[in-house]
């Protein structure tokens, strides 16, 4: 897919929806551009799955990283990266915000948006296959209650319905559907559709299924504890 180029992109969207895999993977293919690329770690509230755990592998793909320091780095706590409003204001090199994964963490966002620059843009990331975003209605009302804390009211909306390492063409299918659903109930266009990239080999089949939605393909980054190193 092409990007168009933000200041500012922020993801968010409830748990488990997937979208710190979508802000590294999609910072990853900015800085791919040439562009260079730098990824805020605001998930203030969750200790799983968090930017700063692949710090290095984001900086050896080109995109710099900004966390809180290592010493809190696996605390539960909410701190905020140094110079995160300088960062913010710098222009330059595009930058990717992933904030945290419920009204609470957005709140985080909502305490700095008097730092982010008017072109900034939200993106609200959905994945129907996890309870709250289930159905249309159910997507809609967490919606706005993410955006209503974070104080940033989506530009756009990312489909991202999967079972983690079980998802099949036929859940992203099912979530090209609700999402566009959901689009049109909102006004809100649907920026991109998120793939896993080990199902590339059914290109051709998700494309129909998909329309002209455009495809973000991602590699996977977070694994969970019993899981083996590939």
């Amino acid at each position: 897919m092409d990007f168009t180029l933000h200041s500012v992109t922020v993801f968010y969207g409830l748990y488990g929806s997937g979208k710190s895999e979508i802000a590294i993977n999609y910072a990853i293919k900015l800085a791919g551009q040439g562009t260079g690329a730098t990824i805020v770690d605001l998930d203030a509230v969750t200790p799983y799955f968090r930017v700063r755990d692949v710090r290095e592998a984001l900086i050896s793909r080109g995109v710099a990283v900004v966390a809180p320091k290592e010493s809190v780095r696996h605390m539960d706590l909410p701190v905020l990266p140094d110079g995160i409003r300088r960062v913010l204001q710098a222009g330059g090199s595009p930058v990717v915000v992933d904030v945290g994964g419920d009204p609470t963490g957005a709140r985080v966002l909502g305490g700095l948006n008097d730092a982010l620059p008017a072109s900034a843009r939200g993106f609200f990331v959905v994945n129907f296959r996890r309870p709250f975003t289930r159905t249309v209605p159910e997507a809609r009302e967490a919606l706005n209650r993410i955006a209503g804390s974070s104080g940033l009211f989506p530009s756009g909306l990312v489909s991202n319905t999967h079972l983690g390492e079980l998802t099949s063409v036929d859940h992203i299918h099912e979530g090209a559907g609700s999402i566009q659903e959901l689009a049109r109930e909102t006004g809100l266009p649907v920026v991109f559709c998120a793939v896993p990239s080990w199902l590339r080999g059914q290109e051709d089949a998700i494309r129909r299924m998909t329309g002209d939605l455009p495809l973000l393909w991602l590699e996977r980054f977070f694994r969970k504890p019993w899981e083996a190193v590939e």
